[in-house]
């Protein structure tokens, strides 16, 4: 791990065993291992460079990436603690949302929200006290650009957008390239339910997405 990462993360007061909010991450340093020392992440809904991270533990190790995040004092963290990563202030939405709107509200309860949302519908279950105008995009037109950037290589694709989730994977077809690892944050239990039929499309023809797991809440898909 690099020193100057590992006194950013102290200075932070995040200490602990692992960062994401589910062990996603000791999934992940599993599955990589030792083979990853370097390696390329986009991470959408990322909130905050080490609290409930997915991305934080591997940024520890070396990697980069791009951090992409509704909440814009979010980025202003992401841009102070991982200032040689893309940290894009936007939300990401599915294909058709992206095409008709450049902007979209976001609704929140506090400054940094983990269950800050664009979806009206959760929104309004949740009881969201703010909202606030933020520019968005597709998770098609993030992995295209960023991927072409990184040499078509995307290591990890995070996704955690409340409410988008499975929408934006619909996308998929429209993917220039293909992450090693998809993990995506989708509110169910049972498998069958909750698999983007894009995801199933891909597995069926052999294209990098294997299984699913469940960590006693989200639904994690992993592959390596």
């Amino acid at each position: 791990m690099r020193l100057s990462r590992i006194l950013k993360f102290i200075h932070q007061g995040s200490l602990r065993i692992h960062f994401s909010q589910y062990g996603e991450d000791v999934i992940l340093h599993k599955l990589f291992g030792s083979k990853f020392s370097r390696g390329f992440y986009i991470d959408v809904g990322a909130h905050h460079p080490f609290r409930q991270s997915t991305t934080a533990y591997l940024w520890l190790l070396g990697w980069n990436g791009v951090n992409v995040d509704a909440n814009r004092r979010a980025i202003e963290l992401f841009k102070r603690v991982r200032p040689d990563d893309v940290n894009l202030w936007s939300a990401v939405v599915d294909e058709a949302t992206a095409s008709q709107h450049s902007e979209i509200t976001l609704h929140s309860n506090v400054d940094l929200d983990l269950a800050a949302t664009c979806d009206p519908e959760l929104a309004k279950q949740r009881g969201t006290t703010r909202s606030e105008v933020v520019p968005c995009t597709s998770l098609s037109a993030i992995i295209n650009q960023y991927g072409a950037q990184n040499g078509g290589v995307i290591d990890l694709l995070n996704i955690d957008i409340e409410g988008f989730d499975e929408k934006a994977v619909q996308s998929m077809a429209a993917w220039r390239f293909m992450p090693r690892v998809i993990c995506i944050e989708i509110y169910e239990h049972n498998i069958r339910k909750v698999e983007p039929q894009d995801l199933r499309k891909a597995s069926v023809k052999g294209l990098p997405v294997a299984a699913m797991q469940s960590l006693g809440g989200p639904v994690t898909r992993i592959e390596l």
